[in-house]
């Protein structure tokens, strides 16, 4: 009697796409971890810095999510900064940090 060995074939067939997904999700639970550990550290870096509605009167830059912009004015409820490309408004809820 001969021996089937499409099955045997079929079994190391299974045994190693099985050990291929366990490598897999290895990985990806490796990079997870990687991806969480650089954003806690980009969150330490640009957390805001606590400031009052006077220190941003008499600031002269402000910090926001894309760097320090020059203060031109401050309005009510925004800052008008001198950005790369002319002037723009930044509301205030987006201002990071404030330096006089």
């Amino acid at each position: 009697m001969k021996r089937d060995t499409r099955s045997a074939y079929r079994a190391r067939a299974a045994a190693t796409e099985r050990s291929i997904d366990e490598a897999k999700d290895a990985v990806k639970a490796e990079q997870a971890a990687e991806q969480a550990k650089r954003a806690a550290e980009h969150a330490e870096r640009t957390k805001p810095v606590p400031f009052t509605r006077e220190e941003l009167h008499t600031a002269r830059a402000v910090r926001t999510d894309y760097g320090w912009h020059r203060v031109i004015r401050v309005n009510t409820t925004t800052i008008t900064v001198n950005g790369d490309f002319g002037d723009y408004r930044v509301p205030e809820k987006n201002i990071l940090e404030v330096r006089s």
